[in-house]
C-alpha cells in the first residue's frame, strides 16, 4: 500500500465524530433534504423507466440496482445539495450508496458517520484536483463521488486495511461522468452509477476471491496523477482531514429550487431587483397598474408575482455581472428545453423577470417558446466581478428598463448557501411540494426518535417516500 492510500485508510479507520455535533447535525439535515429531493422525482417518467427496467418492485432487486436507483432519482430533479470544493453533488450518491448496503442494527450514528466520512474524503479530493478537472470537462458527482461511496460504505461495514485499499481501489478505477451530459438524464444517471459501483465493488470483494491494486493513490501512477496529472502527497490529505471538515468549511449548498446551484445568487438577485422595481418607483407602478398606495402592506411578494408579470415589455436590458468562470456549469446561454434551463442563468433570470419567482414546472417542458428565448437575448452575462476563490460564489444582476431607470443587486450568501442554511422548517416546506402535513410530522417524529435506521425506512416506506 502506498503512502497516500495508506493516510486514506488509516483516517477512514479511525474518524470519531462522538463529539462532532456540528458534522452531525449538517448530516442530519442533508439526510432529510436528500429525501426531500427524491420523493418528487418518483413520479418522473424517466425515474419510472428506470425503476421498471431494473425491476425495482420486484422482491430480488440487488443492492447495486437499488443504489442506481436512489442515486438516479435523488439527483434527477437537480433538486439536491452541491458542495464549491467538490464542484459537485455529496448526498446524492452517499446516501444512496448507504442505503443500500443498510444493515437492520445500522444506528443513525454509523450511518451518519460514514456519510461524513465519504463526504470528507469527496471534499478533500475535489479541493486538491479543481477547478481543472471540472474545466477539463468531468463531473465530479460521477468521477469522485464512486470514490466517497466506497469510503462510505467501507466505513458503514467496517472493512479496514488491505480490504478498505481494494474497495478504494476498485472503486477508483470506475471513475467517470462528463459534464456534457448537463442538461440531459445522462447527469443524473452519474450519480446511480457513482452509488450502484461503490456498492458493486463492495460486493464483489466480499464474495468474490477477486484481488485488485492497493495503490490506487501512488503519487506515481495513481488515480491523481492519471485523472488530474498532479502529484498528492500524504500530508496533503492529513492536512485537511476534518480541519474543520468538508460539511462545515465550505459546507453544502441546499436548493429551494430544482436548478444548478451555480445560479442560486443571481436567482435571488433577480428577485430583489423585481422587488425593488416595485417598491421603489411609484412612478412607474402607477403608470403601469394603477395600484393602490397600501398595496405593498397586502402582500409584498404576492404583489411583485402580479407586478412582474409585464415587466418584460418594459425591460431594455439584463446583465448578469460574474467573476471570471464562475459561470461554467451554466452551459446553456440559450436553452431550447426546460431540462437544459436548469444549467441557464438566463431561463432562471427570465422566470424572476416574468413570474416574480422561479416556476420549477417551467424545467419540465419539452420546448421553450420562441418569445421566451427572445427574452432571454435580451440578458448578457459580463465577467467584471474581482474573482473569487473555488468556494465562494457571488452574481450582480443589473436591470435597465426602457426608461433609463436602472436597477441593480448583489448577492453572495442567498438561501441555502452555507452562511445562510435552509433550517428544519425550511425542509419541511421542501417536503410539502411531494407530502402531506401530517405524513412529514410523521417523518420528523420518527426520525429524531429513533436509534436505529431501519425502523425510520419502515416508516417512509409506509408513507410512500421509499420504494425499495
Amino acid at each position: 500500500m502506498d503512502l497516500v492510500t495508506q493516510t486514506i485508510v488509516n483516517y477512514i479507520e479511525q474518524t470519531d465524530v462522538t463529539n462532532r455535533e456540528d458534522l452531525l447535525s449538517v448530516a442530519r439535515i442533508a439526510f432529510l433534504d436528500y429525501l426531500a429531493s427524491l420523493a418528487p422525482a418518483e413520479t418522473e417518467q424517466a425515474v419510472q423507466n428506470l425503476a421498471r427496467f431494473i425491476g425495482i418492485n420486484g422482491e430480488n432487486i440487488s443492492k447495486a440496482d437499488k443504489a442506481l436507483y436512489y442515486g438516479f432519482a435523488s439527483h434527477y430533479l437537480d433538486f439536491d445539495d452541491a458542495q464549491a470544493n467538490l464542484a459537485g453533488h455529496f448526498s446524492t450518491v452517499l446516501y444512496s450508496a448507504l442505503l443500500a448496503v443498510l444493515a437492520p442494527t445500522d444506528t443513525w450514528h454509523d450511518f451518519l458517520r460514514a456519510y461524513i466520512i465519504g463526504a470528507e474524503l469527496e471534499g478533500i479530493i475535489g479541493a486538491l484536483i479543481n477547478p481543472a478537472h471540472r474545466t477539463q470537462g468531468w463531473h465530479s458527482t460521477g468521477t469522485v463521488g464512486v470514490i466517497g461511496a466506497a469510503a462510505a460504505i467501507g466505513a458503514l461495514r467496517g472493512l479496514h486495511g488491505e480490504s478498505l485499499a481494494q474497495l478504494l481501489s476498485l472503486a477508483a478505477t470506475q471513475s467517470a461522468g462528463m459534464f456534457f451530459q448537463s442538461g440531459t438524464d445522462g447527469k443524473p444517471l452519474h450519480a446511480g452509477l457513482a452509488a450502484r459501483n461503490g456498492v458493486w465493488a463492495y460486493e464483489l470483494l466480499q464474495h468474490t476471491s477477486l484481488q485488485t491494486s492497493t495503490k490506487p493513490f501512488d503519487p506515481e501512477r495513481g488515480w491523481f496523477k492519471t485523472i488530474g496529472n498532479i502529484t498528492v502527497t500524504s500530508n496533503d490529505i492529513a492536512s485537511r482531514w476534518l480541519a474543520p471538515g468538508q460539511l462545515i468549511d465550505p459546507g453544502l449548498w441546499m436548493k429551494v429550487h430544482p436548478y444548478c446551484s451555480a445560479a442560486i445568487c443571481g436567482a435571488e438577485a433577480a428577485e430583489t431587483v423585481a422587488h425593488s422595481i416595485y417598491t421603489t418607483s411609484s412612478s412607474y407602478v402607477s403608470k403601469h397598474y394603477n395600484v393602490s398606495p397600501d398595496a405593498e402592506e397586502q402582500g409584498k411578494r404576492r404583489l411583485c408575482a402580479t407586478l412582474v408579470s409585464s415587466l418584460w415589455d418594459d425591460i431594455d436590458r439584463v446583465t448578469v455581472h460574474f467573476p471570471p468562470g464562475a459561470d461554467a456549469a451554466l452551459r446553456y446561454t440559450a436553452p431550447t428545453t426546460g431540462r437544459e434551463g436548469q444549467f441557464s442563468i438566463e431561463y432562471i433570470v427570465y422566470q424572476v423577470l416574468a413570474y416574480g419567482a422561479v416556476q420549477d414546472e417551467l424545467f419540465k417542458i419539452d420546448t421553450i417558446d420562441q418569445s421566451v428565448r427572445d427574452y432571454m437575448s435580451r440578458i448578457e452575462r459580463v465577467y467584471d466581478l474581482p474573482k473569487v476563490v473555488q468556494t465562494e460564489r457571488i452574481t450582480k444582476v443589473t436591470v435597465t428598463l426602457k426608461t433609463g431607470d436602472t436597477f441593480t443587486e448583489t448577492v453572495n450568501n442567498p438561501k441555502g448557501s452555507p452562511n445562510n442554511p435552509l433550517t428544519l422548517e425550511d425542509i419541511r416546506i421542501k417536503l410539502g411540494l411531494t407530502l402531506k402535513a401530517d405524513q412529514i410530522d410523521r417523518m420528523i417524529e420518527a426520525f429524531t426518535h429513533t436509534n436505529e435506521v431501519e425502523p425510520f425506512l419502515q416508516i417512509l416506506r409506509k408513507e410512500g417516500v421509499l420504494h425499495v
